[in-house]
């Protein structure tokens, strides 16, 4: 049975029947070695404060072959960590076969990017479903517009989906790129210091060591603000505890004016209900003045069934699917649906490409331009590097196969790449 990653740059989940691991998209680039959460001891998280030129939180959100600071663990692009992640994931959450949960500001290019990235990792990629169609196609019951704002490290991306016919389909979307769970929290820990220097003369930001101290405690704040009111804040330093306060006012006046965009968005839209995900922001605990507003927050991740991951995973091509049946559709859409002929699903079809949409090669999470790959088949294992591009002799000499289509010499995206030679498989990807 697959596997479920559902891809949040703040909260990625692994889900396997009814167990969930979260794991969160931070990097830490330490030294030769590359760091994830699956860490406890020295989690990326844990350390952002301490070490922040050297932590990456970006790779999940651009999922692309964008290049990122130099570092001694050869990581050159996103798209580097993307693989790492995974291959992460597949030893330590035991990722194999997965159908991925992805969000909708990804185009054809990151999801191209993002299979050749897969299988090159050792993941088998059985599906592909929008995460806003997901979230909705079992809460929406009456035809009409709905929202389903998607909250993310950096950035929150706005999905139209509409419920017609008993189908929820994916529409336009909108990307708020001043609106992320990061700077909430730089919003906060600026409240928090003006707070710290009026109560005990002390600036918590002034010091690695206490802000990180400082962020640590943020989904605790929130919790106690939202149980009892108000929150005491503490902070170590050099042998002296500093103090101070917030209370459910000056909390909901730091997250104000992330709260009103949102609403913003939502009341421009004429959506028939908006539905928030704060994925994990805060632990969970909703600002009053997001709950207070007419809105859903979506706090828990729902049960995936076994029918929905055979629609995600049927037919011989993979597809991208942005539309799924509404399980709780109002009744009279589902005598109109049954009256008619079946609609055909509306999918973009991620696998059938033109010949020559094939733009890289990718080996270990480094893709290489076709232009200018040159793969190595000498000594035990394949190598790929930037030079003079030597693929087309290589094939047509049999010393490089398309191990999925042998007969074949002209290269698509998702293929994969083998020699007779040496161990190893290229894959072929798109990156536009």
């Amino acid at each position: 049975m697959s596997q479920i990653l559902h891809i949040n740059d703040n909260n990625l989940l692994v889900q396997s029947g009814s167990q969930v691991s979260r794991n969160q998209g931070y990097a830490w680039l330490k030294g030769d070695s590359v760091v994830f959460d699956s860490d406890l001891e020295l989690s990326p998280v844990k350390h952002c404060r301490l070490a922040p030129q050297e932590i990456n939180n970006h790779y999940w959100q651009v999922c692309a072959a964008t290049a990122i600071n130099s570092n001694g663990a050869g990581m050159r692009h996103a798209a580097d960590l993307v693989w790492k992640h995974l291959s992460d994931l597949r030893e330590h959450r035991g990722l194999q076969n997965s159908v991925l949960v992805v969000p909708s500001h990804y185009r054809e290019a990151n999801l191209q990017l993002l299979l050749g990235i897969a299988n090159s990792s050792g993941v088998t990629v059985d599906g592909l479903v929008n995460k806003a169609v997901l979230a909705l196609h079992d809460r929406v019951t009456d035809s009409g517009n709905y929202l389903h704002v998607d909250v993310q490290l950096h950035q929150t991306v706005i999905s139209n989906v509409t419920l017609a016919d008993a189908k929820v389909s994916l529409g336009a979307i909108e990307v708020l790129q001043d609106v992320g769970i990061h700077a909430m929290q730089e919003a906060i820990l600026k409240g928090l210091q003006k707070s710290f220097i009026q109560s005990d003369r002390f600036d918590p930001l002034h010091d690695a060591g206490t802000e990180q101290q400082l962020f640590n405690q943020i989904p605790d704040i929130a919790q106690q603000v939202n149980a009892a009111g108000k929150a005491t804040v503490g902070v170590q330093h050099q042998s002296r505890l500093h103090s101070t306060s917030v209370d459910a006012k000056d909390w909901d006046e730091l997250l104000a004016p992330f709260v009103k965009k949102i609403l913003v968005a939502g009341a421009s839209a004429k959506a028939e209900h908006v539905y928030v995900d704060l994925n994990a922001a805060f632990d969970d605990q909703v600002p009053q003045s997001l709950s207070g507003n007419g809105l859903t927050v979506i706090a828990e991740l729902a049960p995936v069934s076994a029918d929905l991951l055979t629609t995600a995973t049927s037919g011989s091509e993979l597809v991208y699917v942005t539309e799924l049946p509404a399980v709780n559709a109002a009744a009279q859409n589902s005598v109109q649906n049954s009256a008619r002929p079946a609609a055909k699903e509306q999918t973009t079809p991620v696998e059938e490409t033109p010949q020559s949409s094939a733009t890289h090669l990718m080996l270990a999470g480094q893709a290489v331009s076709i232009e200018s790959a040159h793969v190595i088949t000498e000594g035990s294992m394949i190598g790929l590097q930037s030079g003079v591009s030597n693929v087309a002799k290589l094939i047509e000499s049999g010393q490089l196969i398309i191990l999925n289509d042998d007969a074949r010499s002209e290269l698509k995206p998702n293929d994969r790449l083998g020699s007779p030679l040496v161990d190893g498989v290229l894959t072929v990807i798109q990156v536009i």
